[in-house]
């Protein structure tokens, strides 16, 4: 796979839920999903505003056009449910990109969601396609768990591949189940040696090796895009490298690593 075009976009303060029909299906939707889990509803949740995947969609696919080719394929990775159903980001995503793609959706996989969704995209063999990280802090419950699994931005990236892009190549995809947190450090080090360059999810952040010779950690709060954010950022000086883009999911002990050359 061939890099054409990497960006992010971080979003300030949404847009208020629909009123009508729509805010009476929504507000009937979070009950139903937190009553089924025992969760306590975030009080006054209805009220506030946010922005949607389909919102984010739409705003980022402009910026990281021209698109020079069809699109054949397309996945959206999330780590965390929609804070509003009543447009589908995926059938969004087929309407505004070039061509006519195949579209995928991956969640339920954690901080590693966005590696699970490349590497389909990788199995598929789709040369021209684009995968889109997204991360929103608007849910209607509180999130259980270790502070980077916790989305505090609404966020969007991008990664554009083509048969030409020129910004970078490879992106393949290993993933490690059951790791405990003590084995990640070493498992990182044999696999990627010293001399590659490391961007790092919050996830790893506790656990890093000082063999690296150079390595970018994810901003906070971002805990699906917060990789590929980084990565935009550093691809501009990393002419030249061999680079991992790595992250852990400490609640579900799942490592994925994905190698690329700039």
């Amino acid at each position: 796979m061939r890099l054409h075009r990497i960006g992010a976009r971080m979003f300030e303060e949404g847009r208020p839920f629909l009123s009508g029909r729509a805010h009476a299906l929504m507000n009937s939707y979070i009950h139903d999903v937190t009553d089924l889990y025992g969760l306590p509803l975030r009080p006054g949740y209805m009220s506030t505003r946010r922005n949607s995947y389909a919102e984010m969609a739409e705003a980022v696919v402009p910026e990281l056009g021209p698109f020079p080719v069809p699109v054949d394929m397309f996945a959206l990775a999330t780590a965390v449910p929609d804070a509003d159903l009543i447009q589908s980001p995926t059938s969004l995503l087929a309407e505004l990109l070039p061509g006519e793609p195949f579209p995928l959706g991956v969640t339920d996989q954690g901080v590693v969601a966005s590696f699970t969704a490349l590497k389909i995209l990788r199995t598929y063999g789709a040369s021209n396609c684009l995968l889109m990280v997204m991360d929103q802090q608007s849910l209607p419950y509180d999130v259980a768990g270790p502070t980077e699994i916790v989305p505090l931005r609404d966020c969007a990236a991008g990664l554009v591949f083509t048969d030409s892009g020129a910004m970078a190549e490879g992106f393949e995809v290993h993933h490690w189940t059951e790791v405990p947190p003590e084995q990640v450090a070493g498992l990182l080090a044999a696999e990627l040696g010293g001399r590659t360059a490391l961007v790092a999810g919050r996830g790893l952040a506790a656990t890093l090796s000082n063999e690296f010779e150079d390595i970018r950690v994810a901003p906070p709060g971002l805990p699906c895009s917060g990789v590929w954010v980084a990565l935009a950022a550093a691809l501009p000086g990393w002419h030249g490298r061999r680079v991992a883009v790595a992250d852990y999911d400490r609640t579900m002990r799942n490592l994925s690593i994905c190698t690329l050359d700039t």
